[in-house]
């Protein structure tokens, strides 16, 4: 048999090990780790929809598609797509970093911002304990397939006290030839106690592209520790995007995160917030836009492990033409988080009759001393407020857009840094007005 047809033989699964072999050597403590996790994802293979946590979310796509490792690449021209922030700006592209587009301001007293390649060329051993003690074999498939293929992204480690007064950028941009490669991104922040620090995610692809991201966020928040983290979801029309975001709460910390979605063929983000402290605070906000043929899915899990522990989240979901959307909000209350506060909604826009979102708020309870509260709600433009807005002069597809505009404001409006809330406004509008063009 040719070296292709054996190429073309192997299963989906087994193409991952023969991109792992082709790409790692040696026997040292990180890349054993890199194999075990391999070997886990191999046995488990892509998740399917028998599993309850993808039910409505299939993979076949991606599975059936060959990716290999993206190498570093020049930049195509996408920098007008950036935010203007101020801050600490760090640039991956296809899932490496390029030092010359990252900023070079001084880091700030009691903060250190680096590489993930920075910190295992200085640190190998740090990397592996810090691995082991993150990422122990028996979670989620497709993180270990993180963890085998992973190369860069960023680590941010806040002294106790620090503040960081502007935020940490990380720009995750995809470029044309990243096409058939798949990047494994990494992020990992460790908040000091009473700390205060601002991330931004933002994903990028040229359009012209078809590739794989499946990125990794953790977060660990001391005592009186206070992180927001921003989320913003623009990869490639063709693209697949998978991403795990966990966080872990001790007493008296703060997380929040605004999980905003608009691009991807097929993309998904499964957040976790684990309340481990008295007197935490985890706040969840989304907003989720398939259009066209696309299956965008959000999936959060917000932990009460400790008393006195409180949760807010909130999720939109817009969908027009065929697009589909999944909200799946699960609220685990454990036998000893007696008096927390948790509550959930989950609210969703239909723009077309064949459109879709499948919403599945969860509430499991051991405790009998709480307050929880959840609901979900899913329909049509108001007829009467259109008809009334269309009474005051209005066209009809620009009453329609005043009105998705309105649905999703009550997302947008909790977002507090300017640049980003101006952009994804422009967002909203540019992509309804299309649509509402394209209906007429």
């Amino acid at each position: 048999m040719s070296a292709v047809s054996a190429k073309n033989a192997a299963s989906p699964v087994e193409r991952y090990k023969n991109a792992f072999d082709a790409r790692w050597q040696g026997d040292d403590e990180l890349t054993a780790l890199r194999r075990a996790a391999l070997e886990q994802f191999l046995s488990a293979g892509f998740p399917t929809q028998r599993d309850e946590a993808w039910k409505y979310t299939n993979l076949r796509r991606l599975e059936s598609r060959t990716f290999t490792p993206a190498d570093t690449s020049a930049l195509d021209a996408h920098q007008s797509e950036w935010l203007t922030t101020a801050g600490t700006r760090i640039v991956l592209v296809n899932g490496h970093c390029l030092p010359a587009l990252c900023s070079q301001k001084a880091q700030q007293p009691g903060a250190t911002v680096l590489t993930f390649k920075q910190w295992i060329e200085h640190e190998p051993a740090a990397v592996a304990a810090y691995l082991k003690e993150h990422d122990q074999l028996g979670g989620n498939t497709l993180e270990q397939l993180n963890l085998a293929f992973f190369e860069d992204g960023v680590v941010v480690n806040l002294a106790d006290n620090a503040v960081l007064d502007e935020p940490v950028y990380v720009v995750h941009q995809s470029t044309s030839s990243a096409s058939q490669r798949m990047s494994h991104p990494r992020i990992f922040v460790r908040a000091g106690r009473n700390s205060r620090a601002t991330i931004i995610e933002h994903y990028l692809g040229a359009n012209d592209a078809e590739y794989f991201t499946n990125a990794v966020t953790r977060f660990e928040i001391a005592a009186g520790g206070s992180v927001k983290h921003f989320r913003v979801q623009q990869e490639a029309p063709r693209a697949f995007h998978i991403g795990h975001i966990q966080a872990k709460l001790a007493r008296d910390a703060r997380y929040s995160i605004h999980d905003i979605a608009f691009g991807a063929s097929l993309g998904r983000s499964g957040i976790t917030a684990l309340l481990e402290g008295s007197g935490s605070h985890a706040a969840l906000f989304g907003l989720f836009a398939p259009m066209g043929n696309q299956h965008l899915d959000a999936h959060t899990r917000l932990d009460h492990i400790a008393p006195h522990t409180t949760s807010e989240e909130d999720y939109r979901g817009i969908a027009g033409g065929k697009g589909r959307g999944v909200f799946n909000g699960k609220v685990i209350v454990r036998p000893d988080a007696q008096q927390i506060d948790a509550r959930q909604s989950s609210r969703n826009l239909l723009l077309s009759p064949t459109a879709e979102i499948d919403t599945k708020p969860e509430l499991e309870i051991y405790a009998n001393d709480v307050k929880c509260s959840h609901g979900a709600t899913t329909g049509q433009l108001d007829a009467t407020a259109l008809f009334y807005l269309r009474s005051r002069g209005l066209s009809e597809s620009d009453a329609r857009a005043v009105l998705i505009r309105a649905f999703a404001e009550s997302i947008l409006s909790t977002i507090d840094l300017a640049p980003l809330h101006a952009a994804l406004e422009k967002q909203i509008d540019e992509r309804f007005k299309l649509a509402n063009e394209a209906k007429a």
